[in-house]
């Protein structure tokens, strides 16, 4: 049974990861924002990216993504969590599993994010090794 939600899940982030978000019909759940990166600890089977930023729904963002290789150098699946500090009271928290594949210097990410309020993004993200940046595009998908 896990191998078939496993093989569900891929082809779903397989499928969101060739689309456009407009021709899913998301709207965004904010501006872009830009993270810069931390930290970037390479692995024989996993490299580990934090980064922080402002992201205008979540305030001071701080996140890690795993990235896991399938067998290649130039794709994989992601793995992660995020916390956000919206004002001195309230923090949001996300979990997030996805795709990544890389193109020369950039990695791009397509992930599902399950937020601590119940809501549900579909981030798509760009990491530049070049400028130590993180462009980040969410969407609501619920």
């Amino acid at each position: 049974m896990k191998s078939v939600t496993l093989a569900l899940f891929s082809f779903f982030i397989s499928a969101l990861a060739s689309a456009e978000p407009s021709a899913l019909n998301l709207g965004p759940r904010q501006a872009p924002a830009t993270m810069t990166v931390t930290s970037v600890v390479m692995g024989a089977e996993q490299t580990h990216i934090s980064a922080e930023g402002t992201m205008g729904a979540y305030g001071k963002v701080y996140v890690t993504y795993h990235l896991h290789r399938d067998g290649s150098a130039t794709q994989g699946s992601v793995s992660g969590a995020g916390r956000g500090f919206i004002d001195a009271d309230t923090m949001a928290s996300g979990t997030f599993r996805g795709a990544w594949r890389r193109e020369g210097s950039r990695i791009f990410m397509t992930n599902v994010v399950n937020l601590s309020d119940g809501s549900q993004n579909l981030d798509m993200i760009e990491f530049d090794g070049r400028d130590n940046t993180i462009s980040v595009h969410a969407y609501v998908l619920h």
